[in-house]
């Protein structure tokens, strides 16, 4: 039987711990936390080197600020993957030994339910193996360029965020037009999943459909759609999405 591939966890926070459960069972798993958490099939060690000798790849999971810290502490060649939002492959590779294989990524909160986004960028040797972990965990998407990842942060890292914005604002609009709050927020988030869902299979017939094909589906002259579609204009909704996630991919260059 084929020995499992050990996976070491370098801090345990939110998305690291989604990481951490979404994995397969094809790998073993090993985490390094100072406030472990106290659940049923987690395994930890307090010791970092004993982390590092007993992991065939890491996957560093602490907040920015901490990466330096704790990557001046390994001592030999690793394979790493890193979640830490801003921290270039340049930093990574200065403070690891020489001869890591290393690979940036921006996961986004959904990987928690199997159904987030991850991009990525960096040494390729190591693209199959984070291509086998993450595989589960929703949609992967390899980068052209590492400067890309701070508009992956813009877009669908800080994207769960407006979205969910977005789910209430639908479900005020429907208070405002008589409905209980849990009643309209029922509806706003079936039919932002339906929507999704309709568009997800008719681009599968057609890969170069555009979202506004759809949209044109809905809007009937002079009905109610058009009507709800020019308030959308007026008040610059689609603008102000445009300008959040590039303030949010700016910001993630400035990090």
């Amino acid at each position: 039987m084929k020995n499992k591939t050990r996976l070491g966890f370098i801090g345990l926070g939110n998305m690291g711990y989604a990481i951490y459960k979404g994995v397969g069972s094809q790998f073993s798993t090993l985490a390094y936390d100072p406030y472990p958490k106290s659940e049923e099939g987690l395994h930890y060690t307090e010791d970092l080197d004993s982390l590092v000798a007993e992991s065939d790849i890491l996957i560093l999971c602490v907040k920015p600020g901490q990466v330096v810290e704790v990557l001046s502490r390994i001592k030999k060649s690793i394979k790493l993957i890193s979640i830490a939002a801003g921290v270039t492959l340049e930093t990574l590779r200065s403070n690891l030994p020489e001869g890591s294989l290393i690979i940036r990524t921006m996961p986004n909160l959904p990987l928690m339910v199997g159904e987030g986004c991850l991009g990525y960028y960096g040494d390729e040797e190591l693209y199959p193996a984070l291509e086998e972990i993450f595989q589960e965990m929703g949609m992967l998407k390899r980068l052209s360029g590492e400067y890309l990842l701070d508009a992956v942060t813009g877009l669908s890292g800080s994207g769960p965020a407006f979205v969910f914005s977005f789910l209430h604002a639908m479900a005020e609009g429907g208070v405002k037009s008589g409905l209980t709050y849990n009643d309209s927020l029922d509806l706003a988030m079936q039919t932002i999943k339906g929507s999704i869902e309709y568009f997800s299979r008719e681009k599968q017939k057609n890969p170069n459909l555009h979202p506004c094909e759809l949209r044109n589906r809905v809007t009937s002259p002079a009905g109610t759609t058009i009507y709800g579609l020019a308030e959308w204009e007026k008040n610059s909704v689609s603008s102000g999405i445009i300008e959040s996630i590039f303030q949010a991919y700016l910001r993630s260059k400035d990090l």
